[in-house]
């Protein structure tokens, strides 16, 4: 009995799709599963963190500057101890729980801006204080800042980004650029989320100080006219971690549709950004 090899077909180990195609397929799949990955781990993560008694997150914190808080010395004490008191004012408007408060903080910075930080330390920059038009507009920022410490944003996110870190670095030896590529947009709908309840709880508290929402719109207006003083475009709110201040405007005007300015006018600072 004679045996012969038989003829093997051409192109029997050739794959039918196109190598970019089969490239771009995997690759896609493989940000799916880091998208999912990264989410899940940021949930659990920002859930721990918020189980960390406030008591607990303050004594990391002390009197020192919470991280994000430049120790700028701006020389004007006056301004922030008037944060301080209009914050304390808002945060019983807010019901904050026992053993929560909130210190201002005013950082000698021109870019318009505000934050919350660990410890319950909120910061207004000297940029953002010097171009709101009210203290309505002042109460706004301070308000949704607050909502950020009651809410336990500032240790939720760094708890759900570090165990992000951590995972994926083991998993993949490099977190950091997986997580600049794909996980920080997990990361951007969460902070627009946790922006826009902060928006709504701000706009309760200023209803309930004033008795109005009339002029929180200013601090969104503000913010629009800075970049265009910059020639900036605003991001997609896809890609933002904010609402758009277009969309956050509506929502101010909207709940002050009843408002009349001329029987609830608005406050002036009581601190002038610009003493005499």
């Amino acid at each position: 009995m004679n045996y012969e090899n038989p003829q093997i077909p051409e192109g029997i180990n050739v794959g039918r799709d196109n190598a970019l195609i089969e490239f771009l397929r995997l690759a896609a799949g493989l940000a799916v599963v880091i998208v999912v990955l990264a989410a899940i781990l940021h949930l659990g993560g920002s859930a721990l963190a918020r189980l960390i008694p406030f008591e607990t997150e303050r004594g990391w914190v002390g009197e020192r500057n919470a991280p994000g808080i430049a120790p700028i010395a701006s020389g004007r004490g006056d301004i922030e101890s008037y944060l301080q008191e209009l914050g304390d004012r808002l945060a019983v408007e807010m019901d904050l729980p026992p053993g929560m408060d909130v210190r201002a903080r005013y950082v000698d910075l021109d870019v318009p801006n505000a934050f919350a930080s660990l410890g319950g330390q909120i910061a207004v920059t000297r940029g953002l204080y010097e171009r709101l038009p009210s203290e309505n507009a002042l109460a706004m920022v301070l308000a949704h800042e607050i909502a950020h410490v009651r809410a336990r944003d500032p240790i939720a996110g760094i708890g759900g980004s570090a165990s992000m870190l951590i995972v994926l670095s083991l998993v993949t030896g490099d977190a950091m650029r997986l997580s600049g590529a794909f996980a920080n947009l997990v990361l951007r709908g969460y902070s627009r989320r946790a922006e826009t309840s902060a928006d709504e709880r701000a706009i309760e508290a200023l209803q309930s100080l004033y008795g109005h929402a009339g002029g929180g719109d200013a601090l969104f207006e503000t913010f629009a006219r800075f970049r265009d003083e910059r020639g900036e475009t605003e991001i997609p709110s896809l890609l933002s971690t904010h609402p758009l201040d277009a969309d956050r405007i509506a929502r101010l005007r909207q709940a002050a549709a009843g408002w009349d300015a001329r029987q609830q006018p608005l406050l002036p600072l009581r601190v002038p950004a610009h003493p005499d």
